[in-house]
């Protein structure tokens, strides 16, 4: 090598060292290295993070070599102004040739001979060892890098829903859902469970779940419980919270049960006057329901609210089937009564019809109509009676037109 090549190769191997020390210490210090030497790794991280970290101190060794080399081929250069054949002779070696001594390597005892070594000590250039330092650099940086991509996607995910269990947790304390047996809080601990099995694996096997996508099926697959378990605390607080609201239209739906039960009671006391054979139709009475109201509104402070809250819905059904039969009851009164002026409304037309046809003064005509207008107009009024000599007179009147 002549003078000139030998500073300007002198001058690159230094700024390599520096970039290679500069790149080696942030290597060092990457989120992912810091992640995997922190804790203590179990499975698949633990295999191949013993090895990278092997490849890495091997990296600084290498460093340590090379470093040897260069201050070696300074010193030479250092020597002389302008070194001499011998000299120049001794820096290409040294910058050319292969002058890295590698530390023995073991032959492994299935390759060694009877005769052979047990180790065996590699020699190769500057270049060649930089090359393989940037081999190992690159997989060390790729293990650290995935590490703290698995990290950073998966660990946030699982701190949140983290942080919505605890809010959930809360609200079915609240609602005191374990003393029931209430299958709510069961579930929360299932949930439970999976995060904290999911946190340990994130925390002590990471380089497991690089292929999982645990950011996207996971994490998603835990929101939506969350969110199917909140809304189910969230329907239940809405019920604990209406329980005195609905107390207050209880009383309001009695009233309004008893008021159709007079109507009821008036439209049948009226009907039996003035239909013969009426039957009323029996009324569930009101005083029970009324009591029960009476005791859910005085309160219990042993019961659970549930228990109240279900208490309330069963009087609730109660009442309503109450008003619904008095309103059935009223129904069936009225519409004996409306059947009776619908017939007399017949009556009437054909009266009318009969008039327009010169047919009032004929007997047999005449004779059906007083039958049936006596019948519809007596009390108690025979409906079914009624209701053939109507019949009849539209049959007399048909018969008269033919």
């Amino acid at each position: 090598m002549a003078i000139a090549e030998v500073d300007q190769t002198l001058a690159r191997l230094d700024a390599d060292h520096r970039e290679i020390s500069a790149n080696l210490a942030e290597l060092e210090d990457h989120p992912g290295v810091r992640f995997l030497d922190g804790v203590p790794l179990v499975g698949v991280s633990a295999a191949r993070w013993t090895a990278a970290r092997a490849r890495l101190d091997w990296l600084w060794a290498q460093l340590r070599l090379f470093e040897g080399v260069v201050a070696q081929a300074h010193e030479v250069r250092a020597r002389r102004t302008r070194p001499g054949h011998a000299e120049l002779t001794a820096l290409t070696d040294l910058l050319c040739g292969p002058s890295v001594v590698l530390a023995p390597q073991p032959i492994p005892m299935s390759e060694r001979d009877l005769l052979g070594p047990a180790a065996v000590r590699r020699s190769m250039t500057l270049a060649q060892l930089v090359a393989e330092m940037t081999a190992a650099y690159r997989e060390v940086a790729r293990i650290a890098a995935t590490a703290d991509a698995v990290s950073s996607a998966f660990l946030p995910g699982v701190d949140r829903a983290g942080a919505r269990l605890l809010e959930l947790r809360r609200l079915a304390a609240e609602l005191d859902l374990a003393v029931i047996g209430h299958p709510l809080p069961a579930r929360l601990d299932g949930v439970e469970a999976r995060l904290n099995t999911e946190r340990a694996l994130a925390m002590s096997d990471p380089l497991s779940l690089a292929e999982r996508s645990p950011s996207a099926d996971g994490e998603t697959a835990l929101a939506d419980e969350l969110d199917e378990v909140q809304a189910q605390l969230e329907q239940l607080g809405a019920r604990r919270d209406s329980v005195d609201e609905r107390l207050e239209r209880l009383a309001a739906a009695v009233d309004a049960a008893e008021a159709a039960e007079q109507a009821a009671t008036a439209a049948a006391a009226t009907t039996a006057v003035k239909i013969l054979g009426f039957t009323p139709v029996a009324i569930e009475p009101l005083a029970p329901l009324r009591d029960r109201l009476a005791r859910l509104r005085a309160g219990d402070g042993d019961r659970h609210w549930t228990r109240v809250d279900d208490e309330v819905a069963a009087l609730s059904r109660d009442i309503d089937g109450a008003r619904a039969g008095a309103d059935t009851a009223r129904d069936n009164a009225v519409a004996l009564l409306d059947r009776r002026d619908e017939l007399r409304g017949r009556v009437d037309a054909y009266r009318a019809k009969g008039a327009r046809l010169r047919l009032s003064e004929d007997p047999v005509v005449d004779a059906r109509y007083r039958h049936a207008y006596e019948l519809l107009h007596s009390a108690p009024c025979d409906l079914a009676a009624a209701t053939r000599a109507v019949a009849e007179y539209q049959q007399a009147i048909t018969e008269k037109t033919a």
